[in-house]
């Protein structure tokens, strides 16, 4: 039944994510494991012993797992002739429910698929011959795989062949037993989940993290497209009316446009969360139920899903932070930034403890602000400063404000490791970081909230620092 789950929350993943990317081979394989995972489950309960569908028994469970099997195998030998293309998905779902209801209809209905399974006997040459079948159909697929591999991220297609190779396992170890309960086949069964969990995180790798780097680069191609248009606006038009009502047209365009790019994203992210649930708490489940019958290797993948399933989890988090900047913004009010500073410190008040922090803050002025997204500046700044500290040494944070050509320069300064000044841009981009994540922990989208609130309010944040000399990080707000 877990692998029924993931293979049906694999599906549920790669749905949400059908308008997110170009390349379909992603949603097309999920399109599969929906069906396959059907036939499993029917497989499941017609299992030996269940006595849920009339007529059950070890014949016609290996009949529906051997009929799932084929399915399964040949939808992953034709996947890598989808790769980078759009496919219909009506023609797809449409000849996928034709092909199982053919097969359930030969197993249960017409009774013309070859006996898999006989009591006493064991399995029928047929079902021998079928697991070498699938196994080739599946080594082939991999050949297919690896001619491919240009259009893989070479971790996604370490996961891809190390999927196959488990699926491979599984079937030759199918090919072994005698009663449905042996050990070969709760071996296979077993081998089979983590061959699934390491597919999914090999679409969560293409199929996710892919398409929002494109679709944030999008923006930015958006705001570079805005500069190209006024210059060639300035140099073609000799008319100042005519080039400002120009440019007004195409920034009301642009404007536009990033807005429905930022509303798409808040949407893909809140969308895409129960999905990431999901996998998140079987594979969870299948660490504490199974943990005492897997080997060390097994173990390990189960804590790389785990792992590849919380990260998952933050990075969408971060997207909904980053998408609501703008889509669930407030109306700016007086805010008291000394009582926005105590809400902060109360909100950190576990990380300052455990880390020994001093943090200083002088008195701060009252600026037109949104308060929640105030609160979220000043909060991810701190906590990077606690976080990002040198060594054993306990950090100190200096907090002030100077008013200057009518506007407030705040800074927030720390005794860190600090960063190179090379990088003093790069660490506001979406997605960026400098340090290994056994490092440190976080997804690279703190700072590009902190600079997405901070210019929804008219100013602009920088970094003055040196490595392993502290870091001091300001930004500014207008007096009104």
């Amino acid at each position: 039944m877990i692998s029924i789950g993931v293979a049906w929350g694999l599906f549920m993943l790669a749905w949400n994510l059908r308008d997110l990317s170009e390349d379909h081979s992603v949603i097309f394989i999920g399109i599969a494991f929906l069906f396959t995972g059907a036939i499993d489950l029917l497989h499941t309960l017609a299992y030996k012993g269940m006595n849920v569908l009339p007529g059950s028994d070890a014949n016609l469970a290996t009949q529906f797992w051997i009929a799932g099997r084929y399915l399964q195998s040949t939808s992953l030998l034709v996947m890598p002739f989808v790769l980078n293309r759009r496919i219909s998905f009506g023609p797809v779902i449409a000849l996928f429910s034709c092909v199982t209801v053919l097969l359930l209809l030969a197993i249960a209905f017409w009774h013309v698929f070859p006996v898999c399974f006989v009591e006493g006997a064991g399995l029928t040459p047929f079902k021998v011959i079928s697991e070498y079948v699938v196994s080739f159909i599946l080594a082939l697929s991999a050949v297919f795989f690896f001619r491919r591999r240009s259009s893989f991220d070479p971790e996604v297609l370490r996961l891809v062949m190390f999927s196959l190779g488990l699926l491979i396992l599984s079937e030759l170890a199918f090919t072994f037993y005698i009663e449905v309960y042996d050990l070969s086949n709760a071996s296979a069964h077993l081998i089979r989940i983590i061959s699934y969990f390491l597919l999914y995180k090999a679409i969560i790798q293409t199929g996710m993290k892919k398409p929002f780097n494109l679709l944030f680069r999008n923006l930015k191609q958006s705001e570079l497209e805005l500069i190209k248009i006024n210059d060639r606006l300035q140099q073609e038009l000799g008319s100042k009316d005519k080039a400002e009502i120009s440019l007004k047209i195409a920034v009301e365009e642009l404007e536009r446009s990033n807005k429905e790019l930022e509303q798409f994203a808040y949407i893909a992210s809140h969308d895409l969360q129960e999905p990431v649930r999901m996998v998140s708490n079987y594979t969870q489940l299948l660490e504490r139920r199974y943990k005492d019958k897997l080997d060390s290797k097994a173990l390990e993948y189960i804590e790389f899903a785990v792992d590849g399933a919380r990260r998952m989890h933050m990075l969408i988090t971060g997207l909904l932070e980053y998408s609501r900047i703008t889509t669930n913004a407030r109306q700016y009010s007086p805010v008291d930034c000394n009582k926005v500073m105590e809400y902060v410190l109360k909100n950190l008040e576990i990380s300052i403890r455990e880390s020994g922090a001093r943090i200083y803050s002088e008195v701060l002025p009252v600026v037109m602000a949104d308060e929640v997204q105030l609160i979220q500046l000043f909060q991810n700044l701190i906590s990077n400063a606690i976080k990002f500290r040198r060594g054993a040494e306990m950090p100190e944070i200096h907090v002030s404000a100077a008013q200057e050509n009518g506007k407030w320069i705040f800074s927030v300064k720390d005794n860190g490791i600090g960063i190179d000044p090379q990088y003093g841009e790069r660490i506001f981009q979406i997605f960026q970081r400098l340090h290994l994540r056994d490092e440190y922990t976080g997804t690279g989208i703190g700072l590009a909230v902190c600079k997405r609130i901070v210019e929804r309010h008219g100013g602009k944040i920088w970094i003055e620092s040196e490595l392993n000399n502290g870091a001091t990080f300001y930004f500014t707000f207008s007096n009104n």
